[in-house]
């Protein structure tokens, strides 16, 4: 008899061994963790993350897995609601693509995020380093798997209306949590069972039409919540729908409207798809990565005050554009999460500050009238020439026009960070650092830096954690 999705997923996923692990593949997994990390700390004074953190200790959960930060002990559940929120408050979580390409078709989302629930469960069950790589590898590839079943991140769900979370979250932590947990197959494939059935995420906490808020923090983590819930039923003894996806009225029929592959998820991995991760360079939506590394190399090239704009022009994918572009919602944004995906604030204040980090899209920044006025000289154009599909849903044309009439042009393909153009090393632990220095001195941060880079050889994740707290 064949075994059903769910089941055959829970297979692959216990099955996988460190060993199996190529060395790059187990290097990307590391830089992800450190990224990860850093932008959790981003996040950590954040409004969403102070009021999650107080809601956990009025709780009260079992001391058992840490709240980045402020080194707060309670259960895995609330550790990893705490921390994913912490890391999706800034948009700079990495991206996650199905080819080295970065195709718009191929875009998967923010695999990055699986990383706090994670850390959360293997800290509460003392697993090995090399235990929560394999996890996290494991987490990427099926969070992929799931997308590249109905046809990528702005495909079936997007056009449904349900955000791209709905179905992977829960599905996928709930393999990774059993897995550090030490369930049998049958158990983990209930965990799924259990998980999925319960938790589905509206589109409009991400829409391009409307005004994002904090809801938005907790697309992921919500959805992680339900996972490790799952698995923990599960390993009590708690059954679920087996046939969880393809069964009547199950997650293909009802989620994804009957447009799910299932023998795409049935199919043994066949990829690394981990390595095609883009770790951001700026604090920013995706598709505002080319334009706003085009801006920041011509106000540098050229010493381009914001007082000298007389115009910018910009012209993007047609895809893009509906994204961050949108003049009804983009245009005057008034959130910082709206703000993030604003291509018309983003250029603004880039060109202002001459950078595109966390500071630039604080509440304080938003207020600025400075950044309002240049906002509107800023004017996105939907270029079809710019293909949505062929090179990077990032590539951008940016020119800036100066009061004096002088006209400054550049044009990226590939941003820095892109699959065919990443970050180094250096870069990555820069990023870190950027975030991770308000809290710690650097002895501290090169620390954590040099754990995450020997993660294989911790016997109990929980030596990486308890690096994770601000100092007193």
């Amino acid at each position: 008899m064949q075994k059903t999705v769910a089941e055959q997923l829970a297979t692959e996923a216990k099955e996988l061994t460190f060993a199996e692990l190529p060395l790059e593949v187990v290097r990307q997994a590391k830089r992800s963790v450190l990224d990860t990390v850093g932008v959790s700390f981003g996040g950590y004074l954040s409004e969403p993350s102070q009021i999650i953190q107080s809601l956990i200790q009025e709780l009260n959960g079992p001391a058992e897995s840490t709240v980045f930060g402020s080194g707060v002990k309670t259960s895995c559940l609330y550790a990893a609601l705490a921390n994913g929120v912490m890391a999706r408050y800034l948009d700079y979580t990495d991206r996650s693509f199905l080819t080295k390409e970065a195709r718009k078709s191929s875009h998967t989302g923010h695999n990055g995020e699986s990383i706090p629930p994670i850390l959360a469960v293997g800290e509460r069950q003392h697993s090995t380093g090399q235990e929560v790589i394999t996890s996290v590898v494991l987490a990427y590839e099926f969070l992929n798997k799931i997308c590249d079943s109905i046809g990528g991140y702005d495909a079936v769900l997007d056009r449904r209306g349900w955000a791209h979370e709905s179905m992977r979250t829960p599905c996928i932590i709930a393999l990774v949590a059993g897995r550090l947990l030490g369930l049998n197959e049958q158990q983990m494939a209930n965990a799924l069972g259990v998980a999925g059935s319960f938790s589905q995420v509206l589109g409009i906490v991400n829409s391009s039409e409307e005004e994002l808020t904090m809801a938005r923090n907790l697309k992921f983590s919500y959805g992680a919540y339900h996972g490790i819930l799952g698995a923990l039923l599960a390993q009590k003894g708690f059954k679920g729908p087996l046939n969880v996806f393809e069964g009547h009225h199950g997650i293909g029929e009802v989620v994804a409207g009957g447009e799910m592959d299932f023998e795409k998820l049935r199919k043994p991995r066949k990829d690394w798809t981990i390595l095609y991760t883009w770790i951001k360079n700026f604090a920013a939506d995706g598709y505002a990565q080319g334009h706003l590394e085009a801006t920041l190399r011509l106000v540098k090239e050229h010493d381009i005050r914001a007082e000298d704009v007389a115009e910018v022009r910009i012209r993007i994918s047609p895809h893009a554009y509906r994204i961050t572009a949108n003049p009804e919602t983009r245009r005057h944004p008034k959130t910082t999460y709206t703000a993030d995906h604003s291509s018309y604030y983003a250029t603004a204040v880039a060109i202002l500050d001459r950078a595109a980090g966390p500071e630039q899209f604080s509440d304080e920044k938003l207020r600025d009238p400075r950044v309002q006025e240049l906002s509107d000289k800023v004017f996105v154009e939907a270029d079809p020439k710019l293909s949505d599909e062929v090179v990077s849903t990032g590539q951008a044309i940016v020119e800036i026009i100066t009061k004096e009439g002088k006209k400054y042009h550049c044009e990226v393909l590939r941003p820095k960070g892109h699959p065919m153009n990443p970050m180094t090393d250096g870069d990555v632990e820069e990023k870190f650092r950027s975030m991770a220095s308000k809290f710690m001195d650097e002895k501290q941060m090169r620390q954590i830096i040099d754990t995450v880079y020997n993660l294989e050889k911790l016997d109990d994740i929980g030596e990486l954690v308890k690096l994770l707290v601000a100092a007193q």
